[in-house]
């Protein structure tokens, strides 16, 4: 009796240590990544679509800004506010006898669903250890795939460098100034927590967008596709810790 008494009890504390486990990220539903990245553009400018090696032609930099909330141990949604650069330049000598270059500066601001594969629950993970023992168990690996929909704010400049590098205004099919289209970004990523507050991570995305005027051009005898980007970040997560009514708290150090 005494021996099933004490069986029951560890049955109850092992259980209950699993859910604690299980629902710990309730306490922690935001964060916010601050991200660096490179730009690799498919335009009517450009090597794009040439051997992969010639992307490197048109890579710019970016940088971004997402917070998140988790819905559920396995669900997020997220606001994905980037600054990129993008650009291109021709080939040299081409059959069509153009040699344009573009560079593009243009804000993104996409709402995203985000559904992690490894997680707060079925992660894989570790504690750090000394000879003490165990010194956190905070360390975890998180893959998630993401899909999302919203607007991408461009401006381009187009230069001839066939005439001195000016602006080809007599081309019909330069569009120069502000132009505006919507995007669906598509991918995945990879993150490591480091601490209850800190993450490390990558991500690739290929953004789809309903426009084909975001390089500042678009020959209606040439351009068959819209535009559309990769988009390859490192990221630094932050993330905070919420009350138990769901209220992020900013003043507090946690552990």
């Amino acid at each position: 009796m005494n021996r099933n008494f004490w069986i029951l009890i560890a049955l109850i504390l092992t259980f209950t240590a699993l859910d604690v486990s299980g629902q710990r990220w309730k306490l922690r539903r935001y964060e916010v990544d601050l991200s660096v990245g490179l730009v690799t553009f498919h335009g009517d400018i450009g090597l794009a679509n040439k051997h992969f090696m010639n992307n490197f032609n048109g890579m710019r930099p970016s940088f971004g800004l997402t917070p998140r909330f988790k819905i559920a141990k396995d669900m997020a949604v997220s606001l994905d506010l980037s600054y990129l650069m993008y650009g291109g330049t021709d080939e040299v000598g081409s059959s069509h006898g153009r040699n344009y270059s573009f560079n593009s500066h243009a804000f993104q601001h996409f709402v995203r669903f985000e559904y992690f594969l490894l997680g707060e629950v079925g992660g894989l993970g570790g504690g750090i250890y000394n000879r003490r023992g165990m010194v956190n168990n905070y360390n975890r690996v998180y893959l998630y795939i993401f899909a999302g929909a919203g607007g991408i704010l461009s401006s381009a400049k187009v230069s001839d460098l066939n005439n001195n590098g000016e602006e080809p205004v007599d081309n019909p099919g330069y569009y120069p100034g502000v132009q505006y289209g919507f995007g669906f970004p598509l991918g995945g990523g990879l993150k490591f927590s480091i601490d209850p507050r800190w993450s490390v991570g990558a991500e690739l995305g290929y953004q789809f967008t309903t426009t084909d005027k975001l390089d500042g051009y678009a020959p209606e005898d040439v351009s068959k596709y819209n535009d559309s980007y990769y988009l390859l970040t490192i990221k630094a997560v932050y993330r905070l810790r919420n009350d138990k009514n769901g209220r992020p708290i900013f003043n507090k150090y946690y552990r």
